[in-house]
C-alpha cells in the first residue's frame, strides 16, 4: 500500500515537470496579425527574434516574434504606426496568448492532472 502511494507521488512529479517545462529548443510564439479572437497559430522564431510580442490596439491583438532590445514604446509605435496600445514583450514558449486563453489553458491543465492522478491513484 505504501509502495503504491509512492509510485503515485513520482507519478504526478513527473505529470507536473512535463506539462510545464520548457524543452530548450528555439522560441515559439504565437503570430496572428490584428485579431479579434484569441490567436491559435504558432512559430519557431528566427534566431535573431529573441521575445514574443503581444500589442493589444483597442479590441484586436498583433502576436508575433520580436527583438526584445527594441520593444519598448518609441520602436512599437514606429513599427506599426500606432498612438494608443498596450503591449507586452516575453522570453518563454507561447508567452504572448492573450489573458482568456491563458486562463483556460491553465484550467485545461489542471483538470487533465488532477483527472490522471485521480484514475491512477484510486
Amino acid at each position: 500500500m505504501n509502495g503504491n502511494k509512492t509510485n503515485c507521488i513520482l507519478l504526478t512529479v513527473f505529470f507536473i515537470l512535463a506539462v510545464f517545462c520548457s524543452s530548450g529548443y528555439m522560441l515559439k510564439c504565437y503570430k496572428c496579425a490584428l485579431s479579434a479572437g484569441p490567436c491559435k497559430t504558432n512559430v519557431t522564431c528566427s534566431n535573431d527574434l529573441d521575445s514574443c510580442l503581444l500589442l493589444k490596439i483597442g479590441e484586436q491583438t498583433i502576436s508575433d516574434c520580436f527583438k526584445y532590445a527594441t520593444c519598448d514604446i518609441a520602436q512599437l509605435k514606429e513599427q506599426f504606426h500606432v498612438d494608443n496600445f498596450n503591449y507586452k514583450c516575453c522570453q518563454k514558449d507561447l508567452c504572448n496568448m492573450s489573458p482568456t486563453m491563458m486562463t483556460s489553458k491553465a484550467v485545461l491543465s489542471i483538470t487533465a492532472i488532477m483527472t490522471t492522478i485521480w484514475i491512477l491513484c484510486f
